[in-house]
């Protein structure tokens, strides 16, 4: 009897894990050195950030003191924690959410709601959905489904490798202020065409904000919906490599002794794998099974109520979703918040270095963010005298004191992603360079300031190595575009030209996106 043996007839005969195709693949790739694949990030945060006058605020916070653009710059309190992070990061100014709509006035411009499907579709949406104050409904796909959809590198259908898991969706938070899909969702599939009415059109991919259904999705072996049950797998599990060991010596009393040789090769693979595990997601390692997260317990802050730790929350109440606060009340020096949202970077991160994914997204908290801060926090109080607060609520002010508390909270979330960045650029890839310098991160808001929501000068930040092309160490100061700026100087452009931009990474063809007043072309400076 005659055997053709080839990597994906072996794993299949060992009945192996999604995961463990990846794995060999990349061992493969690196031993032929071939580069490792690009990846593609965006991660969200919300309520903008502080521009300084005459934007409101006393300081702007956010950007370096330069009036053009520069490779010489210090950054802001706000922005400083990405300063280890500057020669692979460009800090753009001057780029404006466009909202429009095939809806008459429907736009959704200065909203939070709008602002986040106009920034990450940059389509007009669809409307307004029948019965909802700010859901508007997405007009086609994200960004990241339209480069996974077109790109030959990024796992995707066009793709000769098509990654075990297209994209990956997570969050940390998604309360808010009414329970609608566009304050708290980032990826769109394309739309349901044909379908009866626009809320049915709409595709949203919602995010999932529990790290431990999210590990039992990438290294479970399947899909579970309780933590609970995720929980009880994880303790009966077995390693696949021990199923995959048992195999390889009952095959190789099968096959004839011409292809023993191919055996050992894979033999010496799954050495390879078996050393490199660890304990959890450690850098450098791809771990077949990391350590599954820690479980955290949701709190539910948003009740409908129209009123939290004696402040006016105002008619819209909130989320009646859960969700897991900066602080535990009953325990000071636990921050769920915190470690829940690097957990999902981790588990991001991990995806991107087994090759289970190449496209994901994640959000912090939805565009009208309702995790509870303390009062103080870091050092900065809220003027009524509260104790904590959800974010939005109290963010429609011009008060000082409660402006410098958004302050920061803006300035710890820029701390917590600089340093999941920079675990990214801290990990080795495959071919022996950093994640990060095969990975595309994009860090937005939905709007540019809390306070009116305008979407003038949006804070946009790209973060990328030597293999993306990205032209890290810039400050771009967008000049000569169409639109008006927060000085009422026609200067500014759309944020469709970096999408624009960072199209041609990825052998993704994309000369428009959205309606004429949408895009006016790839932004100069940014790509190599």
């Amino acid at each position: 009897m005659s055997y053709r043996f080839s990597r994906r007839a072996f794993l299949r005969g060992c009945g192996a894990s999604t995961l463990m195709l990846p794995l060999l693949r990349n061992i493969e790739a690196r031993a032929e050195g071939k580069p490792a694949p690009l990846r593609f990030l965006v991660i969200h945060h919300s309520l903008g950030t502080q521009l300084g006058p005459p934007t409101g605020g006393p300081a702007d916070l956010w950007r370096p003191p330069v009036s053009g653009t520069t490779s010489s710059f210090a950054l802001p309190v706000n922005s400083a924690p990405f300063t280890p992070l500057q020669p692979k990061m460009v800090m753009i100014d001057g780029v404006n959410i466009v909202c429009a709509s095939k809806q008459v006035s429907k736009e959704g411009t200065n909203t939070h709601e709008g602002g986040m499907v106009a920034i990450m579709t940059g389509q007009p949406n669809l409307g307004l959905a029948p019965n909802s104050q700010a859901d508007y409904v997405a007009g086609g796909p994200s960004i990241d489904q339209i480069f996974l959809a077109q790109s030959p590198v990024l796992g995707g259908p066009m793709s000769s490798i098509r990654t075990p898991f297209q994209s990956l969706q997570l969050a940390a938070d998604v309360r808010s202020d009414r329970d609608e899909v566009a304050p708290r969702t980032l990826s769109y599939g394309p739309l349901n065409v044909g379908a009866a009415d626009i809320v049915s059109q709409r595709n949203p991919l919602a995010p999932e904000t529990t790290p431990l259904l999210t590990y039992m999705r990438m290294f479970g072996g399947g899909m579970v919906t309780d933590p609970a049950q995720a929980a009880a797998m994880l303790a009966q599990n077995k390693s696949v490599l021990d199923f995959m060991k048992a195999d390889m010596t009952r095959l190789r009393t099968l096959v004839p002794a011409g292809e023993a040789a191919k055996l050992d090769v894979y033999g010496e693979s799954i050495r390879q794998l078996e050393n490199s595990l660890s304990a959890g997601l450690t850098p450098g390692s791809c771990p077949q099974q990391p350590a599954p997260p820690a479980e955290i317990k949701n709190v539910n802050t948003g009740t409908g109520a129209t009123t939290f730790n004696g402040q006016n929350l105002g008619a819209a109440g909130g989320s009646k979703l859960s969700g897991a606060d900066y602080y535990d009340p009953t325990d000071p020096a636990n921050h769920p918040h915190q470690l829940l949202g690097q957990q999902q970077l981790q588990l991001m991160q991990a995806a991107f270095s087994c090759d289970l994914a190449r496209v994901g997204t994640f959000m912090w908290s939805a565009g009208t963010n309702w995790v509870v801060f303390p009062s103080p926090f870091q050092g900065a109080a809220l003027a009524n005298g509260a104790t904590s607060s959800p974010e939005h609520p109290p963010s429609h002010t011009t008060d000082a004191s409660t402006m410098a508390w958004i302050a920061q909270i803006d300035q710890w979330y820029a701390q917590q992603t600089a340093t999941a960045l920079q675990q990214f650029d801290a990990t080795t890839d495959f071919d022996g360079n950093t994640l990060l310098d095969n990975t595309v991160v994009v860090y937005l808001s939905e709007v540019a300031r809390a306070y009116d929501h305008d979407q003038r000068n949006t804070p946009f930040l790209v973060f990328g190595g030597k293999n993306t092309r990205i032209n890290g160490g810039q400050f771009i100061k967008v000049t000569g575009g169409p639109l008006i700026d927060t000085l009422q100087v026609k200067n500014n452009r759309p944020t469709n030209d970096i999408w624009l931009a960072l199209a041609p990474i990825f052998g993704v063809n994309l000369p428009s996106l959205g309606a004429a007043n949408q895009w006016t072309g790839p932004l100069p400076g940014l790509v190599r």
